[in-house]
């Protein structure tokens, strides 16, 4: 699972904003399931855009996230099957831009950096109109695990796509593109991009606590 994120406009943030065309991210520190992040959606072809999401997919009819699922994340082995985001993959898929991810297992945690100094989550967002108010939610699509993060988080992977390739996130974002199959590749869960993953001392606590590993790419 990815169950928080970091995002700093640093260096590496303002590489990637600039590469995808939208406007400087606001550093936020960490956020977490339910919190507002921002998210790079392209409702309209040539139209792509840095908005406010709130990471929890489904809401309930009060525009309060819906506690009984937890659909911060989607994971890639219901993507196709589950009425709540099939058809979300095929028109609705977005950026969440972050600084870095936080894992956790067994009560020792890392922080999952890139070389480049921002990574991509590949994710969803859903509109709902609640009263007078138009809402968007979102939420990261997990992968099945990675043997390099054997010991840093077991049971999935975020989809982390590299934002440095033009081609592939002018698809991911094409809101023209509504074959979801051509994505099916990138759900294996292999790393895209090299990862740096340094152990920290808490899920909200970035502070470094040991050596850190680099993680080439698949």
């Amino acid at each position: 699972m990815c169950g928080a994120f970091f995002v700093e406009n640093n260096q590496g943030m303002q590489k990637l904003t600039a590469a995808l065309g939208v406007s400087e991210l606001e550093s936020r520190g960490i956020r977490v399931p339910a919190s507002m992040v921002q998210i790079i959606t392209e409702p309209h072809i040539n139209q792509r855009q840095l908005e406010d999401a709130k990471w929890w997919l489904l809401l309930d009819k009060t525009g309060k996230p819906n506690y009984q699922y937890a659909t911060f994340n989607s994971r890639s082995d219901k993507l196709y099957s589950s009425r709540l985001t099939k058809n979300l993959l095929k028109n609705s898929r977005c950026l969440l831009p972050a600084s870095g991810v936080i894992e956790g297992q067994d009560k020792q945690y890392h922080s999952l950096t890139a070389n480049l100094g921002a990574v991509a989550l590949g994710g969803l967002y859903k509109r709902y109109q609640v009263g007078d108010q138009l809402m968007t939610t979102t939420s990261v699509i997990t992968c099945p695990p990675n043997s390099k993060l054997n010991g840093i988080h077991e049971k999935s992977t975020p989809l982390m796509l590299d934002w440095q390739d033009q081609e592939l996130i002018n698809m991911w974002l094409d809101p023209g593109l509504t074959d979801s199959e051509a994505f099916r590749h990138l759900l294996t869960g292999k790393l895209m991009t090299p990862i740096t993953a340094t152990p920290i001392k808490g899920a909200r606590d970035l502070s470094v606590r040991g050596q850190a590993v680099n993680l080439t790419r698949d």
